[in-house]
């Protein structure tokens, strides 16, 4: 049963991360993503990321790439500037879950974060918080959302860039 629990995940997390690709989508240029110099980039496939927060050059990096959408978890008064005009500035989609605290490290903000990367149908993706911490959050609860048990979902969740918000996220799925 454990077993496939765990395979039940991960065909939820590929299917996040590797949606079918729409046949006028322009492949990302993946050695640009990477010459971008993130911090804490991950590729969960060429066309989904996540990362820490991206500067400005990075993000014009993105764009060149063939980006087509950037999903920000910070809150707003994380930022004292305007990422959305920004990067709506350089043709790609900007949208925003704010995750403001641990109180924010929820299951209705993780199935929020799973729907848009599904309504984004394979377009090229980068999810970022500040360190990625947060992002890693959300999918280790999505993935336990969708069968995996706790110990896979944390492993997910650490692909993601989850770090200190392990035991808030251990603490989320026990009372799910």
């Amino acid at each position: 049963m454990k077993l496939i629990k765990q395979l039940c995940a991960s065909v939820f997390i590929a299917a996040i991360a590797a949606s079918t690709v729409v046949a006028s989508e322009k492949p990302v240029a993946i050695e640009l993503v990477n010459n971008a110099n993130i911090k804490n980039l991950a590729a969960h496939n060429n066309l989904v990321f996540s990362a820490a927060q991206p500067t400005d050059e990075q993000f014009k990096q993105l764009s060149h790439a063939k980006v087509k959408h950037v999903i920000n978890l910070r809150a707003a008064n994380e930022q004292d500037w305007d990422e959305g005009a920004l990067v709506n500035s350089l043709g790609m989609n900007y949208h925003a879950i704010e995750i403001a605290g641990v109180q924010d490290v929820n299951i209705d903000n993780a199935k929020r974060l799973a729907s848009l990367l599904k309504q984004l149908k394979g377009e090229s993706v980068v999810v970022h918080c500040a360190s990625s911490n947060r992002v890693g959050a959300l999918m280790a609860i999505s993935a336990h959302q969708q069968g995996a048990d706790i110990e896979s979902a944390i492993e997910t969740g650490k692909q993601w860039g989850m770090a200190s918000l392990e035991p808030i996220v251990r603490e989320v799925m026990s009372d799910k």
